[in-house]
């Protein structure tokens, strides 16, 4: 007990600056138990486990038989070395040896301070511990979900993402299950912020945040005006609601393609063959200052009635008259033709046209005429030249 005293008294009058601790650290000789908190507040009903050490300051080797001499009445107290039951400790010289006090309250337990004592002894050392625990209301369990973003803006194919700060503002830890309420057909996936896996819940500390990103997708053709969602936290003994906003502004969408959807025609060498073609705006918005344009192989031409389109309304349909002209020199066969339309704000959609050559009718009669006469030479030169 006068060594025990000595050493608190020793420890009490140490200096407060980090370098006279260091100095006088370097003096101390002894056993000691310690804890970072010795006197805490708990909720009534809740369990605690205290990290404890016990050290050894230039002293051989010390087997210590360690013992709890002072339990509060209708608690169950133990002492846990590696999480299972010890009742005895050797702690090297100037080494330390970790330890755990494992605390239950009784059912019922009322509020007030509780106290306890920690001993680690042999028979030349005794080391000891006093522990307050001081049980207080229960405070109830509590979410928090903040954004600095609670309202977003944008296309249908914009990539919306709300970063959330969730917060466990409860003495426990807990486990936060996540989700959200949106419109029809909208997806909302969660990913821990700066992360890429998709997560349905997330492990946080009591009193501890972290910071979660929910990402939204949703379809194309969304008609533009303002939405709303909700975005949720829960555990089983609270829950966490968010109200954000999104703004969907209309976006123009165009679709080209042949009379009918047909991506294919026919031509003659060397003469105008006309396609129709059908300008769809699928979007949500006004084309506008659209402009048709063609790539076409070598020595072909063409030209659009009409070449340019002022504007073209939401579900608007506009028919196009294409003239192409393939060159005389184009043999029989299958060519591509590319049919673009650009418009203001960098709109562009484009389709692959197969155009078919054919082989023109006035040179298939000149051919049908050469056949003919070399029959007729034929036949001649046999009736001919068969009678000799």
């Amino acid at each position: 007990m006068v060594r025990r005293l000595v050493a608190v008294l020793f420890l009490l009058m140490l200096p407060v600056t980090a370098a006279g601790a260091a100095g006088a650290a370097e003096n101390v000789s002894g056993l000691f138990v310690t804890t970072q908190y010795p006197s805490l507040t708990i909720r009534a009903g809740e369990a605690k486990t205290l990290d404890l050490a016990v050290h050894n300051f230039k002293l051989p080797p010390q087997l210590l038989q360690l013992s709890l001499p002072q339990v509060a009445k209708g608690w169950k107290a133990q002492l846990l070395g590696g999480g299972q039951p010890v009742g005895a400790i050797e702690v090297g010289p100037n080494s330390d040896e970790p330890l755990q006090l494992r605390l239950e309250p009784p059912k019922g337990v009322a509020q007030g301070d509780y106290r306890f004592t920690v001993e680690a002894h042999n028979r030349q050392y005794d080391a000891s511990l006093p522990i307050l625990v001081t049980v207080g209301k229960e405070v109830p369990a509590q979410l928090k979900l903040t954004t600095n973003f609670p309202a977003l803006r944008g296309t249908a194919t914009t990539a919306f993402k709300y970063t959330m700060t969730l917060v466990n503002d409860s003495g426990s830890n807990a486990t936060v299950n996540l989700s959200a309420q949106a419109p029809k057909n909208f997806q909302v996936n969660f990913t821990q912020a700066f992360g890429t896996q998709q997560i349905t819940s997330i492990p946080i500390k009591a009193g501890a945040s972290t910071d979660v990103d929910a990402s939204l997708t949703l379809p194309s053709q969304t008609k533009a005006g303002d939405y709303h969602l909700r975005l949720m936290a829960k555990t089983a003994a609270a829950s966490a609601s968010l109200p954000v906003s999104l703004t969907i502004v209309g976006q123009p969408q165009l679709s080209l393609a042949g009379h009918g959807g047909r991506l294919s025609g026919d031509a003659y060498a060397g003469q105008p063959s006309q396609l129709t073609l059908v300008l769809h705006n699928d979007g949500s918005a006004p084309a506008r200052d659209i402009t048709l344009s063609a790539s076409t192989p070598e020595d072909w031409t063409s030209s659009f009635a009409p070449k340019k389109v002022a504007e073209l309304a939401p579900g608007g349909r506009q028919e196009v008259k294409m003239t192409l002209t393939p060159s005389s020199k184009a043999i029989a066969g299958d060519y591509q033709t590319t049919v673009s339309a650009d418009g203001a704000g960098g709109l562009d959609q484009s389709a692959d046209f197969r155009i078919t050559v054919l082989t023109s009718t006035v040179w298939g009669a000149v051919a049908i005429g050469i056949i003919a006469a070399a029959l007729l030479v034929v036949v001649f030169a046999v009736a001919r030249f068969g009678r000799r």
